[in-house]
């Protein structure tokens, strides 16, 4: 697990243990971005809630709004708990040095939803990440955003590594 002198961001220690090779200041900001997600999740008045949301409440049909609404009654809560419930355990062991593989899924959830609604606020496309100046205001936004696709994709890597 460590080549050239470079530890895996995530290294298994064995089928069911993994231990998590971040900074500390990387840790407070996954911390933070799922707060933040959080926060959003529960305010309902919130303007703008609803379209920063869509990718995490996806809809059923794209033109048939009563499936939507039938769909929504059906799946919104538990979509909404699953999701809340994974931010909330995602933040609360961003610090953790060790997690078991129950929660580094939980991990592969809740950093991908941060994703999806960072990735709206973003406007992101399929066409790639735009070429943005050294001082942009939105060029920290798609720091995380590529941070955040990184580290998905390397806990979907450990989880695989280890079945």
């Amino acid at each position: 697990d460590m080549a050239f002198g470079f530890k895996r961001t995530i290294q298994s220690k064995g089928p069911d243990r993994f231990i998590i090779n971040l900074r500390e200041d990387l840790r407070e900001v996954i911390a933070a971005v799922c707060d933040d997600v959080l926060a959003a999740l529960d305010d309902e008045n919130s303007p703008g809630r609803d379209p920063m949301l869509r990718r995490v409440f996806p809809v059923a049909h794209a033109s048939d709004e009563s499936v939507n609404e039938a769909y929504r009654d059906l799946v919104h809560s538990d979509l909404l708990r699953t999701r809340r419930e994974a931010l909330e355990r995602v933040s609360a062991t961003a610090r953790d040095t060790e997690l078991d593989r129950a929660t580094l899924e939980t991990w592969m959830i809740g950093l991908n939803t941060v994703r999806l609604v960072l990735g709206t606020r973003l406007d992101v496309s399929e066409d790639g990440f735009p070429q943005l100046e050294p001082d942009d205001p939105e060029l920290p936004a798609w720091a995380l955003y590529e941070f955040l696709g990184v580290l998905v994709g390397t806990v979907v890597d450990a989880l695989a590594r280890t079945v």
